[in-house]
């Protein structure tokens, strides 16, 4: 009820700042020295005023380049109304007033409602102080540069910007990171199947490869169980990352086995790939490994396939210490198999 009075009362004196744009300034004063409830009352009264003071108003691009604090949010209230229709670009000015606002201040919640205008550049040294922002603020400019009509970064680029940042002090942790990288996961409008493709090849190519990486690996899976064949194929990630030697790179390793263990069993003939010792490894770190890659072994072997004496050894150790059944063929040497059967894909390494 106390909020509706102070809207009723309201009425009159925003119209009257709609027509005199200095009162502005009375306005923000009392805003200031207002109780939090009457403040957030006056927020949310902003709307028609601001729309017809207009971005051109040199009464408010002077507010917004010096204003009383304690009103940033009522500031804040202001831009985004101004920003919320078309290209936040087409006002020059308005984007200049905001740009010198935060050169000045840093407070990076000013540049979410103009993020869509910048530059590809601009963007991406704007992006650590915009992911460090409470998850709300994050949110809101991921949207805005996702679905902008005309934004400097395409979704793809958008990605691999964000795995590029790197942790900084308390308010960009590693942690932030992944969860702006989800908010994109989340928005499945645009990162489709075949955008999700796209962005784990892309950042596959990066050199050196993202820590996070894996990470948006088991999410791309998480939303679309169909890229499954695209992450276990021959020459799909899983391989391609044995080829960058993942196995040295401890994060990106935990995050291999985790995708293999959630793969399964398309993964078997990709674990076979790996260097023995790793393989070992691997087998050792997720027990859940064994029991999949041992009847991949057995149907190997049972097609008339080689299988190098070193992997059925570490399978048929995996199979003793569970009590499995021995492998089918494993009394037969490997110089018979090697003499009578086809070459197994473990083979092709």
């Amino acid at each position: 009820e106390g909020v509706e009075v102070v809207r009723h009362y309201m009425h009159l004196f925003m119209a009257l700042c709609a027509q005199r744009h200095e009162l502005l300034h009375a306005l923000l004063d009392a805003y200031v020295q207002a109780t939090p409830g009457v403040r957030t009352a006056v927020q949310h009264s902003i709307t028609d005023m601001i729309k017809a003071i207009g971005a051109e108003s040199p009464v408010l691009l002077k507010i917004i380049g010096n204003f009383p604090k304690g009103s940033e949010l009522l500031l804040l209230a202001f831009v985004r109304t101004l920003t919320e229709t078309g290209n936040p670009g087409q006002h020059k000015k308005l984007l200049d007033a905001i740009k010198a606002l935060y050169a000045r201040i840093g407070d990076a919640r000013f540049m979410i409602y103009i993020c869509s205008a910048l530059s590809r550049s601009e963007v991406e040294e704007l992006l650590p102080r915009i992911v460090a922002l409470p998850q709300v603020g994050v949110k809101a400019a991921l949207h805005r540069l996702l679905h902008a009509r005309y934004s400097a970064l395409t979704p793809e680029k958008l990605m691999l910007a964000l795995h590029k940042l790197s942790p900084a002090g308390k308010d960009l942790t590693l942690k932030k990171i992944a969860e702006a990288i989800e908010l994109c996961f989340n928005d499945r409008a645009i990162f489709t199947t075949q955008v999700l493709a796209v962005v784990l090849q892309q950042l596959l190519d990066q050199n050196p490869l993202p820590e996070l990486y894996m990470r948006t690996v088991l999410l791309a899976l998480k939303a679309e169980p169909t890229l499954t064949d695209f992450v276990t194929s021959r020459m799909g990630i899983l391989q391609r990352l044995i080829s960058k030697h993942v196995w040295t790179m401890p994060t990106l390793w935990k995050g291999f086995i985790k995708c293999c263990r959630q793969t399964l069993p398309r993964s078997a003939g990709v674990l076979v790939q790996l260097p023995p010792q790793q393989l070992s490894k691997a087998v050792i770190e997720c027990e859940e490994l064994g029991k999949p890659l041992a009847l991949y072994i057995t149907d190997q072997l049972a097609q008339g396939y080689n299988v190098p004496g070193q992997i059925l050894k570490i399978v048929e150790t995996w199979m003793r210490g569970s009590n499995a059944p021995a492998l089918r063929q494993n009394s037969r040497s490997e110089a018979e198999r090697e003499g009578e059967g086809r070459d197994s894909p473990a083979d092709a390494r």
